[in-house]
């Protein structure tokens, strides 16, 4: 990867970070130093894995927040392997089929991956704008599963929640196309199987461009191990971008997370509505951006980029 390119996705990493993921004191309300646990409380002590928790119906419980993210944030920039840069930590690959850790695109596919991860395309990613992250995005951060009647409901990153309709067989019309698609759940035994489709084709995978299109058939998988970890695996099926079908994971299995777990912070978001997930606020990054993007491509600035 070219030296500029790890410029972009420094910029933009630091961005996000900043933005969505730090909860800093001047960050919204309970920051670092709120008093409401986070990233100065000690570790938590080991817990003993119990038997998968169930509802009545026999089903896995799922009710709490868990984090796939291990170590720390390395895969919310490339999803393939890649290594450490300013502002990035290193990681392996998430794909685990094809076995070359690879994503399978058609030349074409590639080519334009290549160019929304060029940094004067930056200003193009959504998530910079505090738009939708993408259901595959999502995975480097905490989410918290809750119930509904016999429907599930996943909270995520900048207040996404996800309604799993559990009673649906079939999917939307056509016609109607969603940010994180139309998803349809299954139980195949202590798996959690969600069907989507109906994208609208606006989300990247990554900051460092993976796509793909309104067309593409996602199949998530949420198995329960045992009452503290779920494993998760995502396939993409999107003939007019991949040459074939491919699977990834998370950086860690899910753990559940608890006060001084390694991904406590943003799980607090999603559990005490008195933590804000500010990113407008301050997001300077992002005018610095629309101007290198304007001047790159000829584009005349606007009363509002002039600000």
């Amino acid at each position: 990867m070219r030296t500029r390119n790890w410029v972009l996705i420094s910029v933009v990493a630091l961005l996000v970070l900043a933005g969505a993921s730090i909860p800093a004191a001047g960050q919204g309300r309970g920051g670092r130093g709120g008093g409401r646990g986070g990233g100065g409380a000690a570790p938590p002590a080991p817990v003993t894995p119990g038997p998968i928790p169930r509802m009545p119906d026999g089903r896995p419980d799922l009710r709490g927040t868990f984090s796939g993210m291990g170590a720390g944030l390395t895969h919310t920039v490339i999803l393939e392997e890649h290594t450490s840069g300013f502002g990035i930590r290193g990681g392996k690959s998430l794909i685990i089929d094809p076995p070359d850790g690879k994503i399978p695109y058609q030349p074409w596919a590639l080519v334009e991956r290549d160019r929304r991860r060029e940094d004067i395309n930056a200003y193009e990613d959504p998530v910079g704008h505090c738009e939708f992250y993408d259901i595959g995005r999502l995975h480097s951060f905490a989410q918290r599963f809750m119930y509904s009647g016999n429907n599930i409901v996943v909270g995520a990153q900048e207040q996404i929640m996800r309604v799993i309709d559990m009673n649906r067989r079939q999917h939307l019309p056509p016609s109607i196309r969603l940010w994180l698609g139309d998803p349809i759940g299954r139980w195949e035994g202590d798996t959690l199987v969600i069907d989507s489709t109906n994208f609208n084709g606006k989300t990247r995978m990554a900051l460092g461009g993976d796509f793909y299109s309104a067309s593409a058939h996602v199949v998530e998988r949420y198995t329960m191990r045992d009452s503290e970890t779920i494993t998760w695996t995502m396939t993409v099926d999107d003939p007019t971008v991949f040459t074939r079908p491919w699977t990834f994971t998370t950086a860690a299995p899910m753990t559940r997370q608890r006060e001084g777990s390694n991904d406590w912070n943003r799980a607090l978001r999603l559990i005490d509505p008195a933590w804000e997930h500010d990113c407008h606020e301050g997001n300077v990054v992002l005018k610095h951006m629309r101007n290198v993007y304007e001047q790159a491509h000829g584009i005349t600035p606007t009363a509002e980029s002039k600000r």
